[in-house]
């Protein structure tokens, strides 16, 4: 689930660069050892550029004299975009103190990175960042093939563009996973339904005596996405639905309180594991088989099935799709908004600079080097496909400090190398519904409100679920979400979405 910050003191330094995904990827060789594309700088005449990008794990796993300022690869690309580039990082803990001090300055670097919607958009409003409109259209001709139109329009401030979103290329992270060898030892097939769920579920709690479904909801958000297959179900998996052309928070819809009645009805029957509102794993027991159905991250699936292989118990996993409702609603909430923005500073000394090199940056040719590094060191050509051992992938770890967001063929191409792929790809061909909240810009009377009724209705949806607070208070718990905010904050989105439509 998105969860929206909105005071400048709070704002996240996460940054999901590091790893992750596309369809199909381009693992073509490049033209050449080097970047292969020609140089953007020539038009600009300052070739100075300070950048300074959020703080990432890879900055601690340079070895030996190697820096982010001097290794093989930083050099080769100084080097081919012609630009004298010199790298900093925002501390790991409380960036927004840096920033603030930064822009307070007047020394400020040329390209900068802002974590979090809601400071970006604070920021601009206060003017701290340059209108990148124009410098896009003549020196960032390649931000059109990288970020979609939405995407872009969403980072917009009163029509206009002060920052770029720093893509994300993962598409989905959760999917429904499933012990399949418990499912074939029953001759059981797939549930595609809520009903054949049940059904299933029912006969793996008589046969097997086992909880068959479990989930991991001991952790603040957790249990939205734990369950969010089967809120789906009822057509409220994401944070808000559109009902008569407005945003209504769907926690508080006539079929969420269906959709906890029947994982109440669940529960009391013992087909959910009777410590979900504690788990705060479930890995353990999909290895051992003391469930049979999950909601799993791709990356721990590979975990999973690396374990029972090596267990050697004959355990067989594969995610299936979300299971749909009476009405056909399924799916999972679609990934991929980004929530981290690159911006050129207003007084910045070579804005002209800045713009080109984050060009070049998005060039494909550019993205290969920084994915594969250098032909014959880091990965070697055969019958004109690049091949890279996980080795000489992991010697480069650092490599993902240049990127300005996660191109499809790169982040698929690091997924491949480590595994992850088979896990991956089957879930994008599943149902992913759209939040539209996610596309808003920061409204702060709905940012600063949203983790603290998220974390209300979780605590009450517990409660409802394991009979520790009446399913029939229902509508009373809508009138406290509402009095703890909740109205003020979807009021305050729909200003935004009457306008949008």
């Amino acid at each position: 689930m998105k969860i929206q910050k909105a005071a400048l003191i709070g704002m996240s330094s996460v940054l999901l660069v590091g790893l992750v995904v596309g369809c199909s990827g381009n693992n073509t060789a490049p033209a050449s050892t080097s970047t292969g594309a020609a140089s953007s700088s020539g038009a600009v005449k300052n070739k100075d550029l300070k950048v300074m990008r959020m703080y990432h794990p890879a900055m601690e796993q340079f070895k030996g004299s190697d820096t982010i300022n001097d290794n093989k690869l930083v050099n080769v690309l100084k080097e081919k975009s012609g630009y004298n580039v010199k790298f900093d990082s925002l501390p790991k803990d409380n960036p927004n103190q840096k920033i603030s001090i930064i822009l307070a300055s007047g020394d400020v670097p040329d390209i900068m990175w802002i974590p979090g919607k809601s400071d970006y958009f604070k920021l601009a409003q206060q003017g701290a960042f340059e209108p990148l409109d124009e410098l896009v259209k003549t020196n960032i001709p390649n931000l059109s093939s990288f970020l979609p139109k939405e995407i872009l329009d969403a980072s917009k401030l009163d029509g206009k563009m002060y920052g770029i979103p720093v893509r994300v290329a993962q598409k989905v992270g959760n999917g429904l996973l499933e012990r399949s060898d418990i499912l074939k030892e029953l001759s059981l097939k797939e549930p595609t339904t809520m009903d054949e769920m049940y059904t299933t579920l029912k006969t793996i709690k008589e046969k097997k005596n086992l909880a068959p479904l479990t989930g991991a909801a001991g952790n603040p958000g957790a249990f939205m996405s734990s369950f969010l297959p089967y809120a789906s179900a009822f057509g409220v998996g994401t944070s808000t639905v559109t009902k008569n052309g407005k945003l209504e928070f769907s926690w508080l819809q006539p079929e969420y309180k269906e959709y906890l009645t029947t994982m109440k009805k669940w529960y009391s029957e013992g087909l959910i594991d009777q410590e979900f509102a504690i788990n705060k794993d479930i890995k353990d027991k999909m290895i051992n088989g003391t469930a049979a159905f999950g909601t799993v991250y791709w990356g721990d699936a590979l975990t999973i099935d690396t374990s029972i292989k090596e267990k050697k118990n004959g355990g067989t996993l594969q995610y299936i799709a979300p299971v749909s409702g009476k009405s056909g609603s399924s799916g999972f909430q679609e990934e991929g908004i980004p929530g981290n923005y690159i911006v050129i500073p207003k007084q910045a000394k070579n804005k002209e600079g800045a713009a080109a090199f984050i060009n070049y940056i998005l060039n494909a040719d550019t993205d290969k080097f920084l994915t594969y590094g250098i032909e014959g060191q880091d990965y070697k050509v055969d019958n004109g496909q690049i091949v890279q051992t996980p080795e000489q992938s992991n010697n480069i770890p650092w490599r993902t400090l240049y990127f300005f967001g996660d191109s499809d063929p790169s982040f698929n191409a690091r997924l491949k190398v480590k595994g992850f792929l088979p896990y991956y790809e089957p879930l994008l061909k599943f149902k992913q519904n759209r939040e539209e909240t996610s596309y808003a810009p920061s409204i702060e009377a709905y940012d600063t409100k949203f983790t603290e009724l998220r974390n209300y209705t979780e605590e009450n949806a517990l409660k409802f679920i394991m009979g520790k607070r009446d399913l029939g208070e229902f509508d009373k718990f809508v009138q406290e979400f509402n009095a703890k905010g909740g109205k003020a904050a979807i009021d305050a989105m729909n200003d935004w979405y009457s306008k949008k439509k």
